[in-house]
């Protein structure tokens, strides 16, 4: 390439990835002395670019660099984000730019043992969690089934196919660690390539071949005097019933989508389509329709849906929070593409970047009483964050006070899932796009009436309502010790468990993405905490072969003893609070009135408890 080309891809590159990149490939002493992309001044900057460029044009090539020893690696590290890390942090982070082969996953710690006759993990769901899994039972060797309801792997990107579906993180750190350089060709990958990739990653490493598609567990029971699970599985051919010493659910939080309880239902005579089910003929363009929910669905779908229908009116349940992300729905220029694949480390290094911007999340949570007792809302960088979104809303629709009034939250950022901007407030603005705040009383056979008697006459429904992330394991029964259903023992106050993966009198039975899972803060991506909690079923699992027992499962008086230590942790955060709106939160039960989807610990700390097993409050016999 000519130097022309190479310097318009290194201008359009995200600087910090190049200067660490460039950095770890010289040690050039003037390239550590610089600054954050942020503060560089146009000196620092043509400095930057020049040296970048005048290796690319000697050395660039395709190839990653072998992770250098801890103690440089950490240097690297510290310098990408210019602060000094401590040890949590570190060992948190030191595989987010991913240059082992597998990280976070388990080994065996000598020989692998022979394994029992028969010895089988069986693992419910081919999604991203269900291919973490995947990929664990494949490294150590142990004989293993995939049992996916659907017929292709990829599980909520298998379901969800509605317009302009997309990850609203960027897609490089939207993947698994062990798959380098993936090219995506978007910043943000739309669905049918986040499918695709999943497909592939089936496909690549052993998985698909060992996946049963169609096959649906509706019953597990445990067989206290074998230690065997006892699967009930549709089956394309009917009824079946398979054996596994282990069962790792990777079902996720999504599978089941909240039904629309209004008045009037059957009355309505058109298509009310959940995003989830959307109809691969459905065609929009002409139609008057209803959007119910503006959530990340209902945001995802108004723009291209307008841009077509007659008329839309979306109706908002609650306002919401929402963000601009740069080159969201951008594709990746072939410069990028360019240097991703010639440029030694700038991948891990981008991919370290674009995580590192969310390292502080955790400050968002955490109240200032000093900066409140000054007159300020939360804490100082949570209102920083309210008034630049604030701006954002009046920006977007153009300073429209009759949409304004309507849109600003009256509850602080980040207590509600964060919610990406892909045009929904220019989309509010259009002459074809009415927002509805009143309250939906019916449906009639015309449309939706609302609170005052207004009718919104429509011929489609789109319920973008969400999912009952409450029902985990559903609708599965799971029978453990002594005939218990899992779900009676979860009717006291909701779905607990053990770092979100174990339930006493559940033995050898684990959840990746269960009740208290999601971090709320740290900038880790999901797919990197399906392979850390893959991992820690994995070091259960390595500990009871390699002791030649068959049943592994957590104490329950450390499981009550985790649940209160995370009540107690939630209770002083955000979420939790009056001013955080919790009543409007489908993170929190609202039955029961606590904290439901979240891992309320501070990020790097949930990390250590989930890759640091606690031996102490395990059993195995």
């Amino acid at each position: 390439m000519d130097s022309e080309f190479i310097k318009r891809a290194v201008e359009l590159a995200d600087l910090d990835a190049v200067r660490v990149a460039l950095y770890h490939n010289t040690d050039d002493p003037e390239i550590e002395a610089l600054p954050r992309a942020i503060e560089l001044d146009d000196g620092d900057r043509e400095l930057l670019i020049d040296k970048a460029v005048s290796w690319l044009e000697k050395n660039a090539g395709p190839g990653m660099p072998e992770e250098p020893p801890l103690p440089r690696l950490r240097k690297l590290m510290n310098l990408a984000m210019k602060e000094e890390m401590g040890d949590l942090e570190f060992e948190a982070r030191q595989d987010l730019a991913a240059f082992k082969p597998f990280p976070w996953t388990a080994g065996w710690t000598g020989t692998k043992p022979d394994l029992p006759e028969g010895f089988k993990v069986a693992i419910i769901g081919s999604g991203f969690s269900g291919l973490a899994a995947g990929i664990q039972m494949e490294l150590l060797g142990i004989p293993y089934v995939i049992l996916e309801r659907r017929s292709e792997p990829g599980g909520t990107w298998s379901r969800h196919r509605y317009p302009d579906i997309r990850v609203d993180t960027i897609s490089i750190t939207y993947e698994f660690a062990f798959e380098k350089n993936y090219p995506w060709s978007e910043y943000f990958g739309q669905g049918r390539e986040v499918l695709s990739y999943l497909t592939h990653i089936s496909k690549k490493y052993g998985m698909h071949e060992n996946t049963r598609f169609d096959h649906e567990l509706k019953r597990a029971t445990l067989d206290e005097g074998r230690n065997l699970w006892m699967l009930e599985v549709d089956t394309p051919k009917g009824p079946e019933i398979l054996e596994a010493n282990v069962v790792i659910n990777a079902v996720g939080a999504f599978a089941n989508q909240r039904t629309p309880d209004f008045e009037g239902l059957n009355d309505f005579p058109g298509p009310i389509i959940h995003p989830s089910q959307w109809p691969d003929d459905y065609d929009y363009e002409g139609r008057r329709i209803a959007v119910i929910g503006n959530g990340s669905t209902g945001v995802q779908l108004l723009a291209p849906i307008a841009e077509k229908a007659e008329q839309v009116y979306v109706f908002q349940r609650t306002k919401q929070w929402i963000s601009p992300r740069p080159k969201y729905g951008d594709p990746i220029e072939p410069e990028i593409r360019w240097l991703l694949d010639n440029f030694p480390g700038y991948w891990n290094w981008w991919r370290y970047m674009a995580i590192a911007a969310l390292f502080k999340t955790h400050d968002q949570l955490v109240p200032d009483e000093e900066w409140q007792a000054k007159g300020g809302y939360w804490n100082e960088v949570n209102d920083q964050l309210r008034a630049f979104l604030t701006n954002y809303i009046h920006e977007q629709t153009d300073h429209r006070e009759d949409l304004v009034d309507r849109l600003v939250p009256d509850y602080a950022p980040f207590s509600r899932r964060p919610v990406v901007d892909n045009g929904w407030y220019r989309a509010l603005t259009r002459d074809n796009v009415e927002l509805v705040t009143d309250p939906i009383t019916r449906f009639t056979s015309r449309g939706i009436e609302t609170a005052g008697g207004t009718l919104h006459e429509v011929d489609s429904v789109i319920t973008a309502i969400g999912f009952d992330i409450v029902q985990y394991l559903w609708p599965a029964d799971w029978i453990g010790r002594n005939g218990l259903s899992v779900h009676d023992f979860w009717s006291k106050d909701g779905p607990r468990a053990y770092l979100s993966m174990m339930v006493p009198n559940y033995p050898n039975m684990f959840m990746l993405y269960g009740p208290n899972s999601q971090p709320l803060s740290g900038g880790t991506g999901l797919p990197i905490w399906y392979q850390v909690w893959s991992g820690y079923a994995a070091q259960l699992i390595v500990k009871m072969l390699e002791e030649g027992k068959s049943s592994v499962e957590v104490k329950p008086d450390a499981h009550d003893r985790y649940n209160e230590a995370l009540d107690q942790e939630a209770s002083e955060l955000l979420l939790m609070q009056d001013i955080g709106a919790p009543e409007k939160n489908y993170y929190l039960n609202q039955t029961h009135h606590r904290l439901q989807m979240n891992a309320p610990w501070y990020g790097p700390e949930f990390h250590r408890l989930c890759t640091e097993v606690n031996w102490e409050d395990i059993q195995i016999t």
